[in-house]
């Protein structure tokens, strides 16, 4: 049953306006976090920027990191290591990571985590240059490389040419029994504090006659005002404040649209409807302005995506800025819409 037929267009167009805002803002600030992020990761080859390199010598036999693997990885989380492969033709890399390192940008399957990338079966995520040399076995694709068969977990490129295209990063295993224990390696972690504490630990875990050639300076007590507004994260604080200031304003709506039918909510409890009835159709007129907003501040972004090159909207944008949308306008509905239209029935 219809419950109210006349539209009241002025509080769903503020809706809509205000959802079309905050799915815009969303999808833009996702998709060139990613993208400068990608570029970030291009321009070092993989590291963040606040990576240490350090090397490792006088060891005896190949299972040193055996012991050291577990413990860093029980101890400390968001860090990874690499290692590189000499070779001439390919930028080989080895990898161990934990944690929510930095995210590679990926065209198909998944990167590594502190499973894959610490493992007895050849595990790598391959460029896409090379895809064309992956052979392909039921759904898993392989790649050989110095006469070892690698499963591909994943291939990483861009859509324009980058380092990473031509690159092979493999598990820190296979790495190791190609380049030896006693080679170089870098530690890449998202803070200098990380870094120094996990060289500490490794510098404790390494015994004689190895040794681990790694400066680390003095470990200081970052604030949380540095760890705000650092190098690393001011864009991300903008980005946070930016996202901040766009949630306030949208419950604020929210709350106008509710305020402009009270009339409404009077006159249908006056024509004694029952509750759930009127519950289900502010919920439906309100979940159709938050869908038509996110569908439209979505589609205004991905048009300027396609005069502005240098903004690549992914699909991961586009189901994350809509999840968070409706999933913002369904939560402003519970705490804000519901509990009014239940207090007035009563």
């Amino acid at each position: 049953m219809k419950i109210a037929r006349k539209k009241i267009p002025k509080g769903s167009f503020l809706l809509a306006a205000s959802f079309a805002a905050i799915s815009a803002c969303l999808l833009l600030v996702l998709s060139s976090a990613r993208s400068g992020r990608a570029d970030a990761l291009n321009r070092n080859g993989l590291y963040s920027g606040c990576q240490r390199s350090f090397g490792i010598s006088n060891a005896e036999g190949d299972r040193l990191w055996d012991d050291i693997i577990p413990v860093l990885d029980d101890k400390f989380d968001n860090f990874a290591l690499f290692l590189s492969v000499e070779d001439t033709s390919i930028l080989v890399k080895g990898t161990f990571l934990n944690g929510e390192a930095e995210a590679t940008p990926l065209l198909w399957g998944r990167y590594f985590d502190n499973q894959t990338s610490w493992t007895e079966h050849p595990t790598a995520v391959l460029g896409k240059d090379y895809q064309k040399d992956a052979a392909q076995r039921g759904r898993k694709l392989y790649y050989t490389y110095r006469d070892v068969e690698y499963e591909v977990i994943g291939i990483m490129g861009t859509e324009e040419k980058s380092r990473l295209d031509r690159m092979l990063v493999v598990d820190f295993r296979s790495a190791l029994q190609m380049a030896g224990v006693n080679t170089s390696y870098v530690l890449d972690a998202k803070r200098e504090a990380d870094i120094i504490a996990i060289g500490e630990e490794m510098q404790r875990l390494i015994a004689l006659p190895a040794e681990l050639g790694m400066f680390l300076g003095e470990r200081e007590d970052e604030s949380m005002l540095d760890g705000i507004f650092s190098s690393g994260r001011i864009m991300d604080t903008v980005y946070t404040m930016a996202l901040a200031s766009f949630f306030l304003s949208t419950i604020l709506v929210a709350t106008l649209w509710l305020r402009f039918r009270r009339s409404l909510f009077y006159a249908w409890a006056l024509c004694g409807y029952r509750k759930s009835l009127v519950l289900a159709e502010i919920t439906r007129r309100f979940l159709a302005g938050v869908a038509a907003g996110t569908a439209i501040g979505q589609l205004s972004v991905l048009a300027v995506s396609l005069a502005v090159p240098d903004l690549p909207v992914g699909t991961i944008d586009i189901l994350k800025a809509s999840g968070v949308s409706l999933g913002l306008g369904a939560a402003i509905l519970l705490l804000c819409v519901f509990p009014y239209l239940i207090r007035k029935q009563a």
